[in-house]
């Protein structure tokens, strides 16, 4: 009888955790199997010190990162003699995946771009690619090499208006050579054998400052057959 009460006290107890996770979103290419990690960025946990990993294991890297209005909320970096040019702020989720798919949503506020982005298991993790977001057009890019280093190739575009003070949902998949993502109704798509490259760092970088994140979360994925 005592065993039984536990058991049952122990699933009361799971239960509004499990609540918490987010159903895996509808997708085209991939099967989401895992939940990797899921932050809502309404609490200041959701960011550790700079750098270092908060309660769901992302990280506020470069820029100033914080929690405005139930949302994550970024701040470019500015000049300094590292970077004469500044950075875009940049939050990523240490990870290691081949197949994944990530859903959120994003508000661009005052900033001119924001993206969502992979980076490769390098030692240190290189740029793979990322879906890239203006108020007037999206686009694809591969990318490769770090800091100086870094090469980008835009591989698809599309030209749309994007309300930068509404939210906005995002879901996308990279799967084998493919990379899509779909914001609100409009889906862009792309295909480089960098997609095949196992995913080290996934996250979302922004520009200037005002763009906000939330509900974040990656699963692991594979093919669908």
């Amino acid at each position: 009888m005592n065993r039984t009460l536990a058991i049952v006290a122990l699933m009361c107890l799971a239960s509004p955790v499990q609540a918490e996770n987010p159903a895996p979103p509808a997708t085209q290419l991939c099967l989401p199997i895992d939940l990797v990690t899921f932050e809502k960025f309404d609490q200041p946990a959701a960011f550790g010190v700079k750098g270092k990993p908060g309660a769901n294991g992302w990280r506020g890297g470069i820029g100033q990162w914080s929690i405005v209005d139930g949302a994550a909320y970024e701040i470019q970096e500015g000049p300094s003699e590292k970077r004469p040019n500044g950075h875009e702020a940049v939050c990523e989720y240490v990870t290691d995946l081949g197949d994944l798919a990530l859903s959120g949503e994003f508000r661009l506020g005052d900033s001119p771009q924001v993206g969502f982005v992979c980076r490769d298991t390098n030692n240190p993790n290189h740029h793979l690619g990322r879906v890239v977001i203006t108020p007037k057009a999206i686009w694809i890019q591969k990318m490769s090499g770090i800091a100086k280093e870094t090469r980008k190739e835009e591989l698809t575009r599309i030209q749309v208006d994007i309300d930068p003070v509404a939210w906005h949902t995002i879901v996308i998949e990279v799967c084998g050579d493919r990379w899509v993502a779909r914001i609100d109704e409009q889906t862009i798509e792309a295909q480089h054998e960098r997609f095949h490259d196992r995913k080290g760092r996934v996250g979302m970088v922004a520009r200037g400052e005002g763009a906000q994140f939330r509900n974040l979360a990656v699963w692991k994925a594979a093919a669908k057959k």
